[in-house]
């Protein structure tokens, strides 16, 4: 089973913006939730994913990965 496959429906929406290029601010006010539970949906991502938590590895795999996201 790919990483992808274990996000849950929340993550995904949120990985999609990621690649967009937008903030955890901007996801959560379009979510309308808090900057909080956006970073910890982002958090757990790179925890499924595998990838190192350096600030930009979301953004990177996310945008190295686009064909499985687009499905």
């Amino acid at each position: 089973m790919s990483a992808y496959n274990k996000l849950n429906k929340t993550e995904i929406e949120i990985l999609k913006k990621v690649k967009e290029g937008l903030s955890s601010g901007q996801i959560a006010a379009q979510r309308d939730c808090s900057v909080r539970t956006v970073e910890k949906h982002r958090s757990n991502m790179i925890k499924k994913l595998g990838i190192d938590s350096s600030q930009n590895a979301l953004v990177i795999w996310a945008l190295q990965n686009q064909d499985i996201i687009n499905k």
